[in-house]
């Protein structure tokens, strides 16, 4: 899955993407050097450039693929 979008990250955004990521790998105890952290790390920047801004939106967009 790949939203095409014209927005730019700001250090913010990927701050609060990066905290996402962590909390996701701690929880599934992977690391982030996983090739699944990878795919997460890919998937959150999708769902944020969609407009899933919130963390616990963007966690929540994620359990579909743990399936």
């Amino acid at each position: 899955m790949v939203f095409a979008s014209y927005d730019t990250l700001e250090p913010k955004d990927l701050s609060l993407l990066r905290q996402v990521l962590e909390q996701v790998c701690e929880e599934r105890n992977i690391t982030l050097q996983h090739p699944d952290a990878e795919h997460y790390a890919h998937n959150l920047v999708n769902w944020y450039l969609f407009g899933v801004r919130q963390p616990d939106e963007l966690k929540a967009m994620l359990k579909p693929l743990d399936a």
